[in-house]
């Protein structure tokens, strides 16, 4: 196989996981752009995110702890 083929080959499945991740991240209560994030880069993450436990639903409710809180958009 050519070098362009097999490039092309990778980047298609790494999207295709990185789109299968967002979604099973999201329904196994898991942050889906870090699983996306992951998994486009190591796309056998997916295998990963799968067999894990599922979370403890804190991004179900739609909050994400990583958020600051105190964080405005207005300038001084």
């Amino acid at each position: 196989m050519e070098t362009g083929m097999v490039i092309t080959v990778y980047l298609a499945s790494a999207l295709v996981a990185a789109i299968v991740a967002s979604i099973a991240a999201h329904g196994r209560s898991r942050h889906p752009g870090y699983w996306m994030i992951f998994s486009f880069l190591f796309p056998p993450a997916v295998l990963l995110l799968l067999i894990l436990p599922k979370g403890h639903g804190q991004y179900e409710r739609g909050q994400d702890p990583f958020r600051d809180r105190d964080d405005r958009d207005d300038f001084l």
